[in-house]
Protein backbone atom coordinates (compact mmCIF):
# COMPACT_ATOMS: atom_id res chain seq x y z
CA UNK A 1 0.00 0.00 0.00
CA UNK A 2 2.69 2.11 1.08
CA UNK A 3 4.67 1.40 -1.86
CA UNK A 4 1.41 2.07 -4.49
CA UNK A 5 0.89 5.41 -2.44
CA UNK A 6 4.74 6.53 -3.04
CA UNK A 7 4.57 5.40 -7.09
CA UNK A 8 0.69 6.66 -7.79
CA UNK A 9 -0.33 9.55 -5.08
CA UNK A 10 0.80 12.68 -6.97
CA UNK A 11 -0.85 11.13 -10.14
CA UNK A 12 -4.12 10.62 -8.73
CA UNK A 13 -3.72 13.74 -6.29
CA UNK A 14 -3.68 15.58 -9.29
CA UNK A 15 -6.37 13.63 -11.20
CA UNK A 16 -8.57 14.56 -8.26
CA UNK A 17 -7.96 18.31 -8.08
CA UNK A 18 -8.29 17.88 -12.54
CA UNK A 19 -11.47 16.57 -12.07
CA UNK A 20 -12.79 18.89 -8.69
CA UNK A 21 -11.81 21.87 -11.64
CA UNK A 22 -13.34 20.36 -14.34
CA UNK A 23 -16.81 18.90 -12.76
CA UNK A 24 -16.99 22.93 -11.45
CA UNK A 25 -16.75 24.73 -14.85
CA UNK A 26 -18.99 22.09 -16.10
CA UNK A 27 -21.75 23.40 -13.34
CA UNK A 28 -21.25 26.76 -14.72
CA UNK A 29 -21.39 26.16 -18.28
CA UNK A 30 -24.40 27.90 -19.58
CA UNK A 31 -24.75 27.31 -23.19
CA UNK A 32 -23.54 25.63 -26.33
CA UNK A 33 -22.12 26.72 -29.91
CA UNK A 34 -23.73 26.06 -32.46
CA UNK A 35 -21.12 23.32 -33.80
CA UNK A 36 -22.20 21.63 -30.27
CA UNK A 37 -25.97 21.13 -30.77
CA UNK A 38 -24.47 19.98 -34.10
CA UNK A 39 -23.05 17.32 -32.25
CA UNK A 40 -26.65 16.56 -30.76
CA UNK A 41 -28.89 16.42 -33.61
CA UNK A 42 -25.68 14.72 -36.61
CA UNK A 43 -25.57 11.83 -33.46
CA UNK A 44 -29.28 11.44 -32.29
CA UNK A 45 -31.95 12.50 -35.11
CA UNK A 46 -33.25 9.56 -37.17
CA UNK A 47 -31.53 10.14 -41.04
CA UNK A 48 -31.77 14.39 -40.97
CA UNK A 49 -28.25 15.75 -40.62
CA UNK A 50 -29.95 19.27 -40.76
CA UNK A 51 -33.07 21.10 -38.85
CA UNK A 52 -34.50 21.97 -42.65
CA UNK A 53 -34.06 17.65 -43.11
CA UNK A 54 -36.94 17.44 -40.34
CA UNK A 55 -39.19 19.32 -43.00
CA UNK A 56 -38.18 17.37 -46.19
CA UNK A 57 -34.64 19.67 -46.51
CA UNK A 58 -37.30 23.10 -46.77
CA UNK A 59 -38.19 24.86 -43.80
CA UNK A 60 -39.87 28.00 -45.33
CA UNK A 61 -43.08 28.56 -44.46
CA UNK A 62 -43.24 25.55 -42.22
CA UNK A 63 -44.66 25.09 -38.66
CA UNK A 64 -41.74 23.60 -35.96
CA UNK A 65 -42.73 22.46 -33.24
CA UNK A 66 -40.74 22.02 -29.48
CA UNK A 67 -41.58 18.53 -30.39
CA UNK A 68 -39.22 18.79 -33.81
CA UNK A 69 -36.57 20.48 -31.83
CA UNK A 70 -36.67 17.40 -29.48
CA UNK A 71 -36.05 14.93 -31.94
CA UNK A 72 -33.72 16.36 -33.74
CA UNK A 73 -31.44 16.63 -30.64
CA UNK A 74 -32.46 13.66 -28.87
CA UNK A 75 -32.74 9.77 -29.15
CA UNK A 76 -36.38 8.81 -29.20
CA UNK A 77 -38.29 6.17 -28.00
CA UNK A 78 -37.34 2.63 -29.90
CA UNK A 79 -34.52 4.57 -31.92
CA UNK A 80 -31.47 3.92 -29.40
CA UNK A 81 -28.04 2.84 -30.75
CA UNK A 82 -29.12 4.18 -34.19
CA UNK A 83 -25.70 3.82 -35.75
CA UNK A 84 -26.77 3.58 -39.27
CA UNK A 85 -28.96 6.66 -39.08
CA UNK A 86 -25.60 8.27 -37.25
CA UNK A 87 -23.46 6.97 -39.93
CA UNK A 88 -25.90 8.01 -43.14
CA UNK A 89 -25.93 11.63 -41.26
CA UNK A 90 -22.12 12.49 -41.61
CA UNK A 91 -21.92 10.89 -45.01
CA UNK A 92 -24.30 13.99 -45.74
CA UNK A 93 -22.12 16.44 -43.27
CA UNK A 94 -18.16 17.11 -43.41
CA UNK A 95 -17.13 15.04 -40.66
CA UNK A 96 -16.00 10.75 -39.92
CA UNK A 97 -18.55 9.44 -37.56
CA UNK A 98 -16.64 7.49 -34.72
CA UNK A 99 -17.14 10.47 -31.74
CA UNK A 100 -21.29 10.67 -32.85
CA UNK A 101 -21.15 7.10 -32.58
CA UNK A 102 -20.13 7.35 -29.13
CA UNK A 103 -22.36 10.33 -28.35
CA UNK A 104 -25.35 8.11 -29.47
CA UNK A 105 -24.48 5.18 -27.34
CA UNK A 106 -24.53 7.54 -24.27
CA UNK A 107 -27.27 9.83 -25.95
CA UNK A 108 -29.70 6.28 -26.01
CA UNK A 109 -29.30 5.79 -22.04
CA UNK A 110 -30.96 8.21 -21.40
CA UNK A 111 -33.65 8.77 -24.48
CA UNK A 112 -35.49 12.01 -24.84
CA UNK A 113 -33.37 14.20 -22.80
CA UNK A 114 -31.45 17.06 -24.26
CA UNK A 115 -28.97 18.05 -21.37
CA UNK A 116 -25.80 19.30 -21.52
CA UNK A 117 -24.38 16.78 -18.81
CA UNK A 118 -24.91 13.92 -22.05
CA UNK A 119 -21.72 15.61 -23.86
CA UNK A 120 -19.91 16.45 -20.61
CA UNK A 121 -20.28 13.10 -18.99
CA UNK A 122 -19.03 11.55 -22.34
CA UNK A 123 -15.96 14.39 -22.59
CA UNK A 124 -15.15 13.81 -19.46
CA UNK A 125 -14.46 10.44 -19.50
CA UNK A 126 -12.55 10.41 -22.63
CA UNK A 127 -10.66 13.77 -20.65
CA UNK A 128 -9.70 11.23 -17.74
CA UNK A 129 -8.21 9.21 -20.49
CA UNK A 130 -6.03 11.44 -22.25
CA UNK A 131 -4.77 12.59 -18.73
CA UNK A 132 -4.07 8.90 -17.89
CA UNK A 133 -2.23 8.47 -21.31
CA UNK A 134 -0.22 11.75 -21.06
CA UNK A 135 1.00 10.45 -17.41
CA UNK A 136 2.05 7.48 -19.42
CA UNK A 137 3.60 9.22 -22.62
CA UNK A 138 5.73 11.22 -19.75
CA UNK A 139 6.51 8.49 -18.23
CA UNK A 140 7.61 6.75 -21.02
CA UNK A 141 10.04 9.29 -22.36
CA UNK A 142 11.82 10.74 -19.29
CA UNK A 143 11.33 7.95 -16.32
CA UNK A 144 9.94 10.61 -13.50
CA UNK A 145 6.22 9.98 -12.14
CA UNK A 146 6.79 13.66 -10.71
CA UNK A 147 7.65 14.98 -14.25
CA UNK A 148 4.72 12.95 -15.52
CA UNK A 149 2.51 14.28 -12.36
CA UNK A 150 3.90 17.61 -13.59
CA UNK A 151 2.25 17.13 -16.84
CA UNK A 152 -1.23 15.85 -15.67
CA UNK A 153 -1.47 19.03 -14.19
CA UNK A 154 -0.06 21.65 -16.66
CA UNK A 155 -2.41 20.43 -19.34
CA UNK A 156 -5.45 19.16 -17.25
CA UNK A 157 -6.16 22.36 -15.74
CA UNK A 158 -4.99 24.47 -18.16
CA UNK A 159 -7.13 27.08 -20.61
CA UNK A 160 -6.64 24.72 -23.73
CA UNK A 161 -7.09 21.53 -22.02
CA UNK A 162 -10.26 22.42 -20.04
CA UNK A 163 -11.93 24.50 -23.75
CA UNK A 164 -11.20 20.39 -24.86
CA UNK A 165 -13.14 18.99 -22.28
CA UNK A 166 -15.92 21.46 -22.28
CA UNK A 167 -16.70 22.01 -26.06
CA UNK A 168 -19.32 19.24 -26.72
CA UNK A 169 -17.28 18.19 -29.84
CA UNK A 170 -14.77 15.03 -31.32
CA UNK A 171 -11.77 17.45 -30.49
CA UNK A 172 -11.33 15.95 -26.76
CA UNK A 173 -11.33 12.06 -28.34
CA UNK A 174 -9.34 13.42 -31.17
CA UNK A 175 -6.58 14.33 -28.60
CA UNK A 176 -6.82 11.12 -27.05
CA UNK A 177 -5.88 9.16 -30.03
CA UNK A 178 -3.03 11.43 -30.96
CA UNK A 179 -2.07 10.44 -27.27
CA UNK A 180 -2.31 6.89 -27.50
CA UNK A 181 -0.17 6.99 -30.87
CA UNK A 182 2.42 9.11 -29.39
CA UNK A 183 2.68 6.64 -26.88
CA UNK A 184 2.75 3.44 -28.68
CA UNK A 185 5.61 5.30 -31.14
CA UNK A 186 7.50 6.25 -27.74
CA UNK A 187 7.30 2.03 -26.60
CA UNK A 188 8.10 1.15 -30.12
CA UNK A 189 11.55 3.18 -30.42
CA UNK A 190 12.57 1.40 -27.39
CA UNK A 191 10.96 -2.07 -27.89
CA UNK A 192 10.33 -2.57 -31.62
CA UNK A 193 7.20 -5.33 -31.72
CA UNK A 194 5.72 -6.48 -34.49
CA UNK A 195 2.08 -6.56 -32.94
CA UNK A 196 2.60 -2.94 -32.18
CA UNK A 197 3.07 -1.93 -35.59
CA UNK A 198 -0.59 -3.40 -36.10
CA UNK A 199 -1.99 -1.26 -33.20
CA UNK A 200 -0.11 2.37 -34.80
CA UNK A 201 -2.04 1.48 -37.40
CA UNK A 202 -5.58 0.76 -35.53
CA UNK A 203 -4.89 4.01 -33.80
CA UNK A 204 -4.46 5.91 -37.21
CA UNK A 205 -7.55 4.43 -38.36
CA UNK A 206 -9.73 5.24 -34.89
CA UNK A 207 -8.05 8.66 -35.16
CA UNK A 208 -9.01 9.59 -39.04
CA UNK A 209 -12.62 8.37 -38.03
CA UNK A 210 -13.18 10.57 -35.24
CA UNK A 211 -11.74 14.43 -37.02
CA UNK A 212 -9.62 14.47 -40.49
CA UNK A 213 -7.22 17.19 -38.67
CA UNK A 214 -5.37 13.81 -37.04
CA UNK A 215 -3.80 12.76 -40.33
CA UNK A 216 -1.36 15.33 -39.85
CA UNK A 217 0.43 14.68 -36.47
CA UNK A 218 0.00 10.87 -37.67
CA UNK A 219 1.47 11.58 -41.26
CA UNK A 220 4.56 14.01 -39.56
CA UNK A 221 5.02 11.30 -36.83
CA UNK A 222 5.23 8.38 -38.91
CA UNK A 223 7.72 9.68 -41.75
CA UNK A 224 9.70 10.84 -38.86
CA UNK A 225 10.03 6.97 -37.14
CA UNK A 226 10.29 5.50 -40.91
CA UNK A 227 13.29 7.73 -42.04
CA UNK A 228 14.84 7.34 -38.56
CA UNK A 229 14.61 3.54 -39.32
CA UNK A 230 15.82 3.66 -42.54
CA UNK A 231 18.66 5.61 -41.15
CA UNK A 232 19.57 2.39 -39.17
CA UNK A 233 19.04 0.26 -41.89
CA UNK A 234 16.18 -1.89 -40.34
CA UNK A 235 14.26 -1.87 -43.46
CA UNK A 236 11.99 -4.63 -41.88
CA UNK A 237 10.95 -2.52 -39.10
CA UNK A 238 10.31 0.39 -41.13
CA UNK A 239 8.74 -1.15 -43.86
CA UNK A 240 5.96 -3.23 -41.18
CA UNK A 241 5.65 0.10 -39.66
CA UNK A 242 4.42 1.76 -43.06
CA UNK A 243 2.78 -0.78 -44.14
CA UNK A 244 0.51 -0.94 -40.91
CA UNK A 245 0.17 2.95 -41.16
CA UNK A 246 -1.20 3.47 -44.85
CA UNK A 247 -3.23 0.65 -43.89
CA UNK A 248 -5.32 2.75 -41.62
CA UNK A 249 -5.39 5.02 -43.99
CA UNK A 250 -6.77 2.71 -46.32
CA UNK A 251 -9.38 0.80 -44.01
CA UNK A 252 -10.88 4.57 -43.30
CA UNK A 253 -11.39 4.98 -47.32
CA UNK A 254 -13.06 1.60 -47.07
CA UNK A 255 -14.80 1.71 -44.19
CA UNK A 256 -16.18 5.44 -44.52
CA UNK A 257 -15.78 6.66 -48.48
CA UNK A 258 -17.40 9.25 -47.53
CA UNK A 259 -13.62 10.94 -47.06
CA UNK A 260 -12.60 11.21 -50.06
CA UNK A 261 -15.88 13.62 -51.06
CA UNK A 262 -15.24 15.48 -48.04
CA UNK A 263 -11.86 16.07 -48.24
CA UNK A 264 -12.20 16.43 -52.19
CA UNK A 265 -15.11 18.92 -51.43
CA UNK A 266 -14.85 22.95 -52.31
CA UNK A 267 -16.65 23.87 -48.67
CA UNK A 268 -16.03 25.67 -45.58
CA UNK A 269 -14.29 22.61 -43.80
CA UNK A 270 -12.96 20.52 -46.45
CA UNK A 271 -9.48 19.58 -48.39
CA UNK A 272 -10.23 22.32 -51.16
CA UNK A 273 -11.02 25.20 -48.39
CA UNK A 274 -7.17 24.08 -46.80
CA UNK A 275 -5.35 24.42 -50.33
CA UNK A 276 -7.15 27.70 -50.51
CA UNK A 277 -6.41 29.04 -47.30
CA UNK A 278 -2.72 27.30 -47.73
CA UNK A 279 -2.05 29.18 -50.85
CA UNK A 280 -3.13 32.49 -49.23
CA UNK A 281 0.57 33.77 -48.45
CA UNK A 282 -0.50 37.54 -47.20
CA UNK A 283 -2.48 35.42 -44.04
CA UNK A 284 0.41 33.70 -43.11
CA UNK A 285 2.09 36.24 -40.06
CA UNK A 286 -1.79 36.99 -38.83
CA UNK A 287 -2.90 33.45 -38.54
CA UNK A 288 0.75 32.22 -37.11
CA UNK A 289 0.51 34.52 -34.67
CA UNK A 290 -2.82 34.11 -34.17
CA UNK A 291 -2.28 30.49 -33.01
CA UNK A 292 0.73 31.22 -31.35
CA UNK A 293 -0.95 33.47 -28.67
CA UNK A 294 -4.07 31.24 -28.59
CA UNK A 295 -1.33 28.39 -27.42
CA UNK A 296 0.74 30.80 -25.37
CA UNK A 297 -2.37 32.18 -23.64
CA UNK A 298 -4.13 28.74 -23.06
CA UNK A 299 -1.06 27.19 -21.77
CA UNK A 300 0.28 30.25 -19.42
CA UNK A 301 1.47 28.26 -16.85
CA UNK A 302 3.70 25.56 -18.81
CA UNK A 303 5.26 28.47 -20.55
CA UNK A 304 6.39 29.51 -17.17
CA UNK A 305 7.76 26.41 -15.77
CA UNK A 306 9.23 25.82 -19.39
CA UNK A 307 11.10 29.65 -18.70
CA UNK A 308 11.97 28.64 -15.52
CA UNK A 309 13.52 25.31 -16.24
CA UNK A 310 15.38 27.19 -19.16
CA UNK A 311 16.71 30.05 -16.85
CA UNK A 312 18.02 26.63 -14.17
CA UNK A 313 19.65 25.37 -17.52
CA UNK A 314 21.49 28.25 -18.66
CA UNK A 315 22.52 28.35 -14.93
CA UNK A 316 23.94 24.96 -15.32
CA UNK A 317 24.84 25.24 -18.85
CA UNK A 318 28.55 23.45 -17.71
CA UNK A 319 27.34 21.07 -16.00
CA UNK A 320 24.65 19.98 -18.64
CA UNK A 321 27.14 19.90 -21.28
CA UNK A 322 29.67 17.77 -19.16
CA UNK A 323 26.47 15.38 -18.72
CA UNK A 324 27.34 12.06 -20.50
CA UNK A 325 24.19 10.23 -19.34
CA UNK A 326 22.00 8.24 -21.65
CA UNK A 327 20.48 10.56 -24.21
CA UNK A 328 18.18 8.80 -25.88
CA UNK A 329 15.43 9.71 -23.66
CA UNK A 330 16.19 13.48 -25.43
CA UNK A 331 16.38 11.95 -28.52
CA UNK A 332 13.11 9.72 -28.24
CA UNK A 333 11.10 12.52 -26.79
CA UNK A 334 12.46 15.17 -29.78
CA UNK A 335 10.71 12.08 -32.55
CA UNK A 336 7.59 12.50 -30.67
CA UNK A 337 7.19 16.06 -30.24
CA UNK A 338 8.83 17.52 -32.88
CA UNK A 339 6.09 17.15 -35.06
CA UNK A 340 3.44 18.46 -33.03
CA UNK A 341 5.10 21.76 -33.53
CA UNK A 342 5.25 21.00 -37.76
CA UNK A 343 1.64 20.26 -37.53
CA UNK A 344 0.86 23.37 -35.44
CA UNK A 345 2.61 25.63 -38.09
CA UNK A 346 0.27 23.70 -41.00
CA UNK A 347 -2.76 23.83 -38.88
CA UNK A 348 -2.66 27.62 -38.09
CA UNK A 349 -1.89 27.86 -42.30
CA UNK A 350 -5.12 26.14 -43.57
CA UNK A 351 -7.75 25.70 -40.58
CA UNK A 352 -11.23 27.14 -41.76
CA UNK A 353 -11.63 29.55 -39.19
CA UNK A 354 -9.31 31.60 -37.08
CA UNK A 355 -10.18 28.87 -33.68
CA UNK A 356 -8.06 27.26 -31.39
CA UNK A 357 -10.12 23.72 -31.76
CA UNK A 358 -7.78 23.17 -34.64
CA UNK A 359 -4.97 22.47 -32.24
CA UNK A 360 -6.42 21.01 -29.30
CA UNK A 361 -4.82 17.65 -29.95
CA UNK A 362 -1.04 19.03 -29.63
CA UNK A 363 -1.78 20.84 -26.28
CA UNK A 364 -0.63 18.03 -24.02
CA UNK A 365 2.43 17.67 -26.38
CA UNK A 366 2.98 21.09 -25.84
CA UNK A 367 2.87 20.35 -22.11
CA UNK A 368 5.29 17.29 -22.49
CA UNK A 369 8.07 19.13 -24.01
CA UNK A 370 7.67 21.62 -21.28
CA UNK A 371 8.74 18.21 -19.36
CA UNK A 372 11.40 17.55 -21.59
CA UNK A 373 12.91 20.99 -20.23
CA UNK A 374 11.92 19.59 -16.48
CA UNK A 375 13.89 16.59 -17.16
CA UNK A 376 16.85 18.00 -18.23
CA UNK A 377 16.98 20.21 -15.14
CA UNK A 378 16.33 17.14 -12.72
CA UNK A 379 19.25 15.08 -14.58
CA UNK A 380 21.58 18.08 -14.55
CA UNK A 381 20.78 18.75 -10.86
CA UNK A 382 21.49 15.29 -9.62
CA UNK A 383 20.83 14.23 -6.49
CA UNK A 384 20.84 16.71 -3.40
CA UNK A 385 19.38 16.78 -0.06
CA UNK A 386 15.95 16.95 0.09
CA UNK A 387 15.41 16.31 -3.57
CA UNK A 388 11.89 13.91 -3.03
CA UNK A 389 10.48 17.06 -0.64
CA UNK A 390 11.68 19.50 -3.38
CA UNK A 391 10.28 17.63 -6.47
CA UNK A 392 6.69 17.36 -3.84
CA UNK A 393 6.55 21.29 -3.21
CA UNK A 394 7.13 22.08 -6.98
CA UNK A 395 4.12 20.25 -7.97
CA UNK A 396 1.84 21.80 -5.07
CA UNK A 397 3.09 25.07 -6.48
CA UNK A 398 2.51 24.32 -10.07
CA UNK A 399 -1.18 22.94 -9.11
CA UNK A 400 -1.90 26.31 -7.10
CA UNK A 401 -0.35 28.54 -9.99
CA UNK A 402 -2.78 26.53 -12.56
CA UNK A 403 -5.89 26.44 -10.48
CA UNK A 404 -5.22 30.74 -9.90
CA UNK A 405 -4.69 30.96 -13.65
CA UNK A 406 -7.59 29.23 -14.54
CA UNK A 407 -9.98 30.87 -11.75
CA UNK A 408 -8.66 34.39 -13.35
CA UNK A 409 -9.37 33.56 -17.29
CA UNK A 410 -11.71 30.82 -17.43
CA UNK A 411 -11.73 28.38 -20.36
CA UNK A 412 -14.01 28.78 -23.47
CA UNK A 413 -17.95 27.77 -23.88
CA UNK A 414 -19.24 28.37 -21.04
CA UNK A 415 -20.87 31.17 -22.21
CA UNK A 416 -21.79 32.98 -18.85
CA UNK A 417 -24.27 35.00 -17.80
CA UNK A 418 -22.75 38.53 -18.24
CA UNK A 419 -24.87 41.44 -19.69
CA UNK A 420 -22.03 42.82 -22.44
CA UNK A 421 -20.82 39.28 -23.35
CA UNK A 422 -22.71 38.71 -27.00
CA UNK A 423 -23.03 35.24 -25.98
CA UNK A 424 -24.51 35.73 -22.82
CA UNK A 425 -27.24 32.48 -23.25
CA UNK A 426 -28.15 32.15 -19.39
CA UNK A 427 -30.09 36.00 -20.18
CA UNK A 428 -31.36 34.52 -23.55
CA UNK A 429 -33.01 31.90 -21.57
CA UNK A 430 -34.57 33.92 -19.41
CA UNK A 431 -36.16 36.28 -21.81
CA UNK A 432 -36.98 32.83 -23.79
CA UNK A 433 -38.61 31.68 -20.80
CA UNK A 434 -40.43 35.05 -20.00
CA UNK A 435 -42.31 35.14 -23.45
CA UNK A 436 -42.76 31.57 -23.90
CA UNK A 437 -46.69 32.13 -24.79
CA UNK A 438 -46.14 34.65 -27.49
CA UNK A 439 -45.95 33.20 -30.58
CA UNK A 440 -42.30 33.28 -33.07
CA UNK A 441 -41.26 34.09 -36.32
CA UNK A 442 -37.89 32.90 -37.39
CA UNK A 443 -37.10 34.84 -40.60
CA UNK A 444 -34.66 32.67 -42.75
CA UNK A 445 -34.27 31.66 -46.39
CA UNK A 446 -34.36 27.93 -45.72
CA UNK A 447 -30.69 28.28 -43.69
CA UNK A 448 -30.46 25.21 -40.69
CA UNK A 449 -27.50 27.43 -38.89
CA UNK A 450 -28.91 30.27 -37.23
CA UNK A 451 -32.18 28.39 -36.50
CA UNK A 452 -29.92 25.38 -34.32
CA UNK A 453 -27.51 28.14 -32.94
CA UNK A 454 -30.82 29.23 -31.36
CA UNK A 455 -31.96 25.82 -30.60
CA UNK A 456 -32.10 26.26 -26.74
CA UNK A 457 -33.98 29.17 -26.72
CA UNK A 458 -36.34 28.46 -29.34
CA UNK A 459 -37.22 24.70 -26.65
CA UNK A 460 -39.05 27.36 -24.85
CA UNK A 461 -41.47 28.15 -27.25
CA UNK A 462 -44.69 25.59 -28.24
CA UNK A 463 -43.91 26.25 -32.30
CA UNK A 464 -42.21 28.72 -34.27
CA UNK A 465 -43.02 29.78 -37.85
CA UNK A 466 -40.05 29.88 -40.39
CA UNK A 467 -40.55 32.24 -43.04
CA UNK A 468 -38.21 34.57 -45.78
CA UNK A 469 -41.38 36.83 -46.56
CA UNK A 470 -42.98 39.68 -44.24
CA UNK A 471 -45.98 39.12 -46.85
CA UNK A 472 -46.14 35.42 -46.37
CA UNK A 473 -49.94 34.14 -46.30
CA UNK A 474 -48.49 31.53 -44.18
CA UNK A 475 -47.62 34.13 -41.45
CA UNK A 476 -50.87 35.70 -41.59
CA UNK A 477 -52.24 32.45 -41.14
CA UNK A 478 -50.27 31.57 -38.03
CA UNK A 479 -51.16 34.71 -36.44
CA UNK A 480 -54.40 34.57 -36.55
CA UNK A 481 -54.27 30.94 -35.45
CA UNK A 482 -52.30 32.37 -32.46
CA UNK A 483 -54.90 34.86 -31.68
CA UNK A 484 -52.83 37.81 -32.66
CA UNK A 485 -51.74 38.32 -29.23
CA UNK A 486 -50.09 41.80 -28.13
CA UNK A 487 -46.77 40.50 -28.66
CA UNK A 488 -45.01 38.45 -31.07
CA UNK A 489 -41.34 37.06 -31.20
CA UNK A 490 -39.73 37.61 -34.12
CA UNK A 491 -35.75 36.05 -34.97
CA UNK A 492 -34.05 37.65 -38.36
CA UNK A 493 -31.68 35.35 -39.56
CA UNK A 494 -28.37 38.25 -39.90
CA UNK A 495 -25.44 36.60 -41.04
CA UNK A 496 -24.40 36.92 -44.49
CA UNK A 497 -21.64 34.37 -44.41
CA UNK A 498 -23.94 31.30 -42.31
CA UNK A 499 -27.38 32.49 -43.59
CA UNK A 500 -29.56 34.86 -45.30
CA UNK A 501 -27.87 38.77 -43.95
CA UNK A 502 -31.31 40.03 -43.33
CA UNK A 503 -31.48 43.93 -42.93
CA UNK A 504 -32.91 44.25 -39.13
CA UNK A 505 -33.88 48.13 -40.44
CA UNK A 506 -35.70 46.73 -43.72
CA UNK A 507 -37.72 43.26 -42.53
CA UNK A 508 -38.62 45.06 -38.94
CA UNK A 509 -40.53 47.71 -40.65
CA UNK A 510 -41.53 45.11 -43.40
CA UNK A 511 -43.16 42.79 -40.64
CA UNK A 512 -45.34 46.11 -38.91
CA UNK A 513 -46.63 46.83 -42.11
CA UNK A 514 -47.57 43.32 -42.84
CA UNK A 515 -48.96 42.48 -39.50
CA UNK A 516 -51.61 44.31 -36.63
CA UNK A 517 -47.84 45.33 -34.90
CA UNK A 518 -47.31 48.45 -34.52
CA UNK A 519 -43.63 48.66 -32.57
CA UNK A 520 -40.12 46.40 -31.89
CA UNK A 521 -37.78 46.36 -29.35
CA UNK A 522 -34.51 44.12 -29.12
CA UNK A 523 -34.55 41.53 -26.96
CA UNK A 524 -30.87 39.63 -27.52
CA UNK A 525 -28.81 38.76 -30.37
CA UNK A 526 -25.53 36.65 -31.09
CA UNK A 527 -23.69 36.31 -34.19
CA UNK A 528 -26.21 34.19 -36.12
CA UNK A 529 -29.53 36.06 -35.61
CA UNK A 530 -31.12 38.85 -33.74
CA UNK A 531 -34.38 38.64 -31.48
CA UNK A 532 -37.53 41.18 -30.98
CA UNK A 533 -40.15 41.71 -29.69
CA UNK A 534 -43.12 43.11 -31.55
CA UNK A 535 -45.82 44.46 -29.71
CA UNK A 536 -49.05 46.24 -30.71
Amino acid sequence: MKEAARKYGALVLALIAVLGVCLLFSVRKSGMFIDEIYTYGLSNSHFAPFLADMKDGDLVDKVLTRQDLLDYVTVNDGEGFDFASVYDNQVRDVHPPLYYWLFNIVSSLTPNVFSKWTGLALDLILYLGCLLLLWRLVYELYDSRDIAAAAVILYGISGLGLSTMLMIRMYVLMTLWTLLLALLVARQLREPRPLRDVWIGLCILLGLLTQYYFVFYAFFLCAAYVLLRLGQKRWKDAGRFALCAFAGVGLLVLLFPAAIRHLTADKLVSGGNALEQLSTLSQYKTRLVFFYHEARHGLKIAVFVSLFALLGLLLCFKRLRADKGDRHREKDSLLILVPAFVTFILVALISPVDEQRYIYNLAPLFVAAACLLLYLLRRTLGDYPGRELWQKAALALMLAAAVLQVKSTPPKYLYPQAPDYYDSYAVYNELAEEHREDPVLYLTDNYSAPVTQDLEQLLFFRDLLVTNDPDSPALDRYLEEAGYPEECVVYLDVSAFWGSGYDPDQMLPALLDSTEYNSWQPLYANQLSATYLLSK
